[in-house]
């Protein structure tokens, strides 16, 4: 009777040795060697032999540091953040701020934007005129293109409205509310768009005789400039 409890006890220990046997085996297996980098393509040499292949040791080296000439030359994150940005609204040539300033340089400003929205209205008028001047195109046509023109002005003017007063005055360098950045805003975007409609559309075609016009009256034979009374006899 005694045996079958120590056959129990036996039986029980193979168990547990058994289910703890992985544990064993990792615990003194020794340690996996590191992976293999892969190597990297080079070329071949110019006399045609096969070069060698680094040892493990060399290819598992960190990659050389870069020549301090070079690393100095190109600006950290730091340098990149910390540089000031150049000033956008440096000044416009009619407006010279080193020859005027104070109340006659905001004058002059003033009298620049109101020159370029009377320049940009001519260049818009005159390219209704050209639309105008289309003959080989149908009245409806013609009424079309303008009224697109015409949509087209008007959201420009709502972007340069609301890009020059919202945004221009925080790009000066004294800050939001300033006169002298919506003002030079104001007469970039009126000078660029001239100069795109300039560009889009021309001058009008001139009318039949407009040359002979434009030279004054000439003289014709026999014909009176003035009227007289008739000779008397």
């Amino acid at each position: 009777m005694a045996a079958r409890p120590a056959r129990g006890r036996w039986l029980g220990l193979a168990a547990l040795a058994l289910a703890l046997s992985p544990l064993i085996m990792l615990a003194i297996a020794p340690p996996p060697a590191p992976p293999t980098p892969p190597v990297l393509w080079e070329p071949a040499p110019a006399d045609g032999t096969t070069p060698a292949p680094a040892s493990p040791e060399e290819q598992a080296a960190p990659p050389p540091a870069a020549p301090e000439a070079a690393r100095s030359a190109v600006p950290s994150l730091d340098q990149r953040v910390a540089a000031p940005a150049p000033e956008r609204w440096s000044g416009t040539p009619a407006c010279p701020r080193e020859k005027i300033s104070g109340g006659q340089y905001n004058r002059c400003l003033f009298e620049a934007t109101r020159t370029s929205e009377q320049a940009l209205e001519a260049e818009l008028s005159n390219a209704f005129t050209v639309i105008e001047a289309r003959a080989d195109l149908q009245g409806a046509q013609r009424a079309r293109w303008r009224t697109m023109l015409d949509e087209a002005q008007s959201r420009f003017l709502l972007y340069r409205n609301f890009d020059c007063q919202s945004v221009a005055p925080f790009e000066g360098p004294r800050g939001i509310g300033n006169f002298e950045q919506r003002a030079l805003c104001l007469i970039e975007a009126n000078t660029r768009r001239a100069g795109e409609l300039r560009a889009r559309y021309g001058r009008p075609p001139a009318p039949p005789g407009a040359g002979a016009l434009a030279q004054g009256p000439r003289d014709r034979p026999g014909t009176w400039t003035h009227a007289v009374p008739p000779l008397a006899e």
